[in-house]
């Protein structure tokens, strides 16, 4: 487990007092990167220590192939300072309620609007743990419209007095988008509660224990209802219905991590995981974000993202 005051920041003190400027911002990322010593990308050589050249770059010892520490990285190619990118990750992820974009620029006293835009888009993309699992055990899923256009697909665990994790993504509508949307999100075997009676055969098929839930039986979903009802309302709240179709996917994964996390008693370690998904999130071009929602919805067969 990662130490606190030494990995992580407790407090905005200690993260000042850790991350000074963009040196120190970078040698947290070759710690995060390389924990065990440098590792060449090109040749696989173990160095404990790098030579380094001009403007952060890292050169291998053995084959001479030059990197930089953001390569490969959410970070790569970006201008805006890594000092800049860390006081975001902190502000996100401190952040109960998370922040806006317009929020952020005001923050960070950025020029730009699309600059605090991508930022916090770039680091929803990280907020999905890479290789997480699958729900399991026993699992609500329905739906629920999001402005005008949008139907989000929703699976929470049922942990008897609580929800457990949840799992979200927009989909195409109706019983064939629902059952791709719970392939992706939940482990065959998994006990699935459903309103959709057209879902209960097909997930059968699967592999799934299938519950029909009719509304008027007591307590039916009452955990999709309650996660239904906090997304919305965070969505107006937070980001003021700002959240178009075609950028929904990444407020849905931002609220994901918060919900999973909403017990977590140090806001630090949150910093500390975003962060760690970062350098092993790959590079992030802006047309992947501003351009058409994502391929995945409504299709069968799909994997978890990252």
């Amino acid at each position: 487990m990662p130490e606190p005051g030494r990995d992580y920041p407790r407090t905005w003190a200690e993260f000042c007092e850790l991350f000074p400027d963009d040196d120190a911002c970078a040698r947290y990322l070759e710690r995060l990167s390389w924990p065990d010593g440098f590792v060449c990308p090109a040749c696989g050589a173990v160095a404990r220590q790098p030579w380094r050249g001009s403007r952060r770059r890292l050169v291998c010892p053995s084959c001479q192939h030059q990197t930089t520490v953001t390569s490969g990285t959410l970070f790569q190619g970006t201008r805006t300072p890594l000092s800049c990118w860390f006081t975001a990750a902190w502000m996100i992820a401190t952040a109960e309620q998370g922040v806006s974009a317009a929020d952020l620029q005001r923050r960070l006293g950025l020029a730009s609007y699309e600059t605090a835009w991508m930022l916090l888009h770039r680091y929803r993309r990280a907020m999905v743990r890479s290789g997480r699992p699958r729900l399991s055990g026993v699992v609500e899923v329905g739906e629920t419209p999001v402005g005008r256009r949008s139907v989000v697909a929703l699976a929470v665990e049922d942990r008897g007095d609580e929800p457990g994790r949840v799992r979200m993504q927009q989909v195409a509508g109706g019983t064939a988008g629902l059952a791709a949307f719970v392939a992706w999100a939940v482990e065959p075997g998994a006990v699935v509660r459903t309103a959709d009676s057209g879902l209960v055969g097909v997930l059968r098929e699967r592999g799934y224990t299938a519950q029909p839930r009719g509304r008027a039986e007591r307590r039916s979903l009452a955990f999709v209802d309650l996660v239904s009802r906090l997304l919305r309302r965070w969505l107006a709240g937070t980001h003021q219905g700002a959240a178009s179709p075609a950028q929904l996917d990444w407020y849905l994964d931002e609220f994901t991590f918060r919900f999973n996390r909403r017990s977590a008693t140090h806001r630090g370690l949150l910093f500390y995981r975003l962060i760690e998904e970062a350098v092993v999130t790959p590079p992030l071009p802006y047309g992947a974000i501003a351009g058409a929602r994502s391929e995945r919805i409504g299709q069968a067969g799909l994997e978890p993202r990252g």
